[in-house]
């Protein structure tokens, strides 16, 4: 019984040091010219890509009828990028917050203001900056994505490349994520991981 339980022990101790050298990509508000391999890497899962000219529908159903997580990410690129000119993300409540049909209402999370309305639009700019949503934001700034929530036009704008509703050579891409991103610091870890590799040291000492 002994054996079995310093097994168990260094088993745990083992992967605990395996999820102490990981690293979790959890960014703040948003952000310009990220790879993909970081965000894949980093704990996210991609559950939609289509170019801009797609319709997401009129609820954004297209898009949320495959991407369901605690935390989502809207990410866009030039087609066929490895690297994301503009992302953000959030929870996947506040990234879908109703802010209402018709209105300039933003809802601040994570860095990032969001808006989302059915038969109107969705997506966020940086934290305080304007917007003019009409239907999607066309005020000026490089950290603002929109994409249209009415069947019969696509995705407005990534950054400064905006009037894409027609444009095949950008994508929009949704990635899903179940919590990676609040697992305890690598530090923390670290030094659980210690501990119990210090508790299976002495116990293989106290049975020779």
């Amino acid at each position: 019984m002994l054996k079995k339980l310093i097994g168990v022990c260094c088993i745990l101790a083992g992967a605990l040091a395996m999820d102490a050298n990981a690293s979790f990509y959890n960014p703040f508000g948003p952000q310009q010219n990220v790879s993909q391999s970081v965000i894949t890497n980093g704990g996210w899962t991609q559950c939609y890509a289509g170019t801009m000219n797609l319709y997401i529908g009129n609820s954004a159903e297209n898009v949320l009828s495959q991407c369901q997580g605690t935390y989502l990410m809207m990410a866009g690129r030039a087609t066929g990028s490895d690297v994301f000119q503009l992302l953000a993300e959030t929870t996947f409540a506040d990234a879908t917050f109703n802010t209402e049909t018709g209105t300039q209402n933003t809802h601040n999370s994570n860095g990032s203001d969001w808006y989302f309305a059915s038969n109107w639009s969705w997506g966020f700019t940086g934290a305080g900056e304007a917007v003019n949503l009409n239907q999607c934001d066309v005020s000026g700034g490089a950290d603002k994505m929109c994409l249209h929530t009415i069947n019969g036009a696509g995705g407005y704008r990534i950054g400064d490349n905006m009037g894409l509703n027609d444009s095949t050579s950008f994508e929009k891409v949704f990635f899903v994520s179940n919590g990676a991103v609040d697992l305890p610091e690598p530090a923390t870890l670290a030094m659980l991981g210690l501990g119990l590799a210090g508790i299976c040291a002495a116990r293989r000492k106290a049975i020779k």
